[in-house]
């Protein structure tokens, strides 16, 4: 498959929206049995080339929300991988994002979320690593988020490549007026 970024959405939580490159969900669950799925640690047995009619009818792969996300949280290869961890914790922070980015009011739909949502922010942020530039750029914006705006700026003027200098002054824009929503870049 191949595919460009032309078009794109970015925003400042490091979801990119693509028209031209869709992405594939890796984190879903079986819509028959309820099953979580981690599709890249899966064995294929096959693919949908029309030479096994019987899965025509095969149910498509979805994003999932929220709560089925954070059902990983409990798996023990999630529990003692670190990028495991950080890959669901990023899942789960962008489907609450997605409620505003799909033009939703409220991040949160109930008060029982609102534990979820500061636990893996916080978890988030600990597991992410400072020393990749992307990792620290969703750092800075958690921070950011939980309106630590000195904090933001602090990770974020640490970055020397001038290719990040555009994306540096929006946050810096987003800090100065106390902005603590998602927002896009571009």
């Amino acid at each position: 498959m191949s595919g460009n970024t032309f078009g794109a959405e970015l925003y400042s939580d490091g979801k990119m929206i693509a028209p031209m490159m869709p992405t594939f969900p890796d984190l879903t669950k079986c819509k028959k049995c309820d099953t979580l799925a981690w599709l890249s640690d899966m064995k294929e047995i096959g693919t949908l080339d029309g030479s096994h009619p019987e899965w025509r009818n095969a149910d498509r792969v979805e994003f999932l929300e929220v709560a089925d996300l954070a059902r990983f949280l409990e798996w023990d290869s999630v529990k003692t991988n670190a990028v495991k961890e950080r890959i669901v914790r990023q899942h789960i922070w962008w489907a609450f994002n997605d409620r505003v980015r799909n033009d939703k009011r409220n991040i949160l739909y109930h008060d029982a979320e609102s534990a979820l949502w500061k636990e893996n922010c916080r978890r988030l942020a600990e597991v992410l690593d400072p020393t990749d530039t992307h990792q620290r750029i969703m750092k800075a914006e958690l921070f950011r988020t939980f309106g630590q705006f000195d904090e933001c700026m602090k990770l974020l003027n640490a970055i020397t490549d001038e290719e990040y200098r555009w994306v540096i002054e929006q946050y810096q824009t987003e800090c100065d007026k106390e902005n603590n929503l998602l927002f896009m870049l571009r």
